[in-house]
């Protein structure tokens, strides 16, 4: 799919971006990757960001009163950098993640994020 190599593309022109995937996390199944994965292999790493997803939205505690399962973005941070989750709205019953790994030391993060909420909202419509 062109949308989504131009997305990735995108991401991984993001200062200190080293890898990306783009996952539906109902599957876990990965669409499509950039760049590398903390562990080199995006299949892997895409089963542990659905995890953490769906350990998330299913607990009451990150709710937003109102709105339970309304998350946005998860954010970890590791001594090998940061790994950013972004959850992305579509009108159909997938779920797509976008996962990014950025170097601590080059990437900036409140900037990542503003910029991976324009690239996907380029890809899937609100």
């Amino acid at each position: 799919m062109p949308e989504i190599e131009d997305c990735l593309r995108q991401v991984m022109a993001i200062r200190g971006a080293l890898g990306a995937s783009l996952i539906e996390y109902t599957s876990g199944m990965v669409l499509g990757s950039a760049g590398r994965g903390p562990n080199d292999d995006h299949d892997v790493t895409a089963a542990g960001a659905t995890r953490v997803i769906r350990s998330t939205v299913g607990s009451g505690a990150f709710a937003s009163v109102g709105r339970p399962s309304h998350i946005e973005d998860i954010t970890i941070s590791a001594h090998n950098g940061y790994h950013l989750i972004h959850v992305m709205r579509t009108g159909f019953d997938a779920r797509l993640v976008l996962y990014v790994w950025l170097d601590r030391d080059l990437g900036n993060l409140a900037m990542t994020l503003r910029s991976l909420r324009a690239i996907t909202g380029q890809l899937v419509p609100a």
